[in-house]
């Protein structure tokens, strides 16, 4: 009851009111909220980051009852049919972003409203080829005042039919529970994207990605990257001048970044949840820890056997944690075993998801 207190006292007296509200299943203690894109035509191939987008601005999680502070806890998306919704391949789906308001206070002012004690960046979600959903740990979410506007940016790809009309759409579900309600999480987390990332001079399709992307902080798979052209953005100095996209040329490569100046941990603490972004042929990322020599996490992937794209990469769900320390140095590791027999775009990226310590 303290705690949840404190949680409301922080966020007293923000509330306004809802320039746009998405559709909510009320009565229930753990809420679903609703949001359906645009149609997206698909006439022909379009590759990562090229495909139609839509951008549904200054959503709210405004609870039934006016909870002051809403835990997300996860987010799942559909792609569906462009009339009734139901489910069609997954192969359409490029990615999406669940981020704070381009347009509001941004992080830091995020942050603020929780004493300084969460550390939050532009984005909350991304989901991305067959990881259509995270769901966190069980007792862990992401505490957001109740008025807080967030955007959600989807788009699509087609990376097999050249030559056949394909109308879809992307039905996101995201879920929340208000601090008030029983069962609400105790334990906050907060997101870190970690990149493999290569020179500059290898990016792939800088020119199309720059005269089709949005101008917006949740269009491209990498953070703070508004066209996705290049890291930098995300990682700093240590990164000017290298790409978060590449070409991969045949056969079997290996990628590796030490990414300990991206981590930017503010403090020693714990994983509880992890997963991936890559691309067709690739096989996996590994995390290090470069002072132990030991690897911490390592997911897979793996293609569809009958059509180019991600058929499936892992997840790692944890309540206990995996400890990972701010005085250590950290390496990103990503195989690819290219067999189409030309180069073809690639990404790796790892999403932490991280206890915060002051808040829990």
């Amino acid at each position: 009851m303290k705690r949840l207190l404190i949680l409301l006292g922080i966020a007293a007296a923000l509330i306004g009111p809802a320039l746009y509200s998405l559709t909510r299943s009320d009565g229930t203690e753990d809420a679903k909220s609703y949001l359906t894109s645009d149609v997206y035509r698909l006439d022909k191939i379009y590759r990562s980051m090229e495909g139609p987008f839509s951008i549904a601005r200054r959503l709210r999680l405004q609870s039934a009852d006016r909870c002051r502070v809403q835990w997300v806890t996860g987010v799942e998306t559909q792609v569906v049919g462009p009339n009734d919704l139901q489910p069609v391949s997954q192969e359409f789906f490029c990615h999406s972003n669940l981020t704070l308001s381009e347009h509001g206070p941004g992080p830091a002012r995020h942050n603020q409203r929780f004493g300084g004690k969460t550390h939050l960046d532009w984005r909350l979600f991304t989901l991305v080829p067959d990881r259509l959903s995270i769901e966190l740990p069980k007792g862990f979410g992401i505490p957001v005042p109740a008025d807080t506007a967030l955007d959600y940016v989807t788009m699509s790809l087609n990376l097999n039919i050249p030559d056949e009309l394909v109308n879809v759409r992307m039905r996101t579900t995201v879920h929340t529970i208000a601090a008030d309600q029983p069962g609400a999480p105790t334990k906050a987390l907060f997101r870190r994207a970690l990149y493999v990332v290569q020179p500059q001079s290898s990016s792939a399709s800088a020119a199309t990605m720059a005269e089709t992307m949005p101008h917006h902080v949740g269009a491209g798979c990498a953070d703070s990257c508004r066209v996705n052209l290049s890291a930098a953005s995300t990682i700093g100095k240590s990164g000017e001048g290298q790409t978060a996209h590449w070409l991969v040329p045949p056969g079997h490569q290996v990628y590796t970044t030490e990414i300990t100046p991206q981590l930017n941990l503010p403090f020693d603490t714990t994983i509880h949840y992890a997963t991936i972004h890559v691309h067709p042929f690739a096989r996996g990322m590994e995390l290090r820890d470069l002072t132990t020599g030991k690897t911490m996490i390592r997911l897979s992937s793996r293609d569809w056997s009958d059509r180019l794209g991600v058929a499936h990469v892992d997840e790692l769900k944890s309540i206990d944690g995996i400890v990972i320390q701010r005085d250590h140095r950290y390496q990103l590791t990503t195989e690819y075993d290219n067999t189409s027999g030309a180069p073809t775009d690639a990404m790796a990226i790892l999403y932490l998801y991280l206890l915060e310590k002051t808040l829990t």
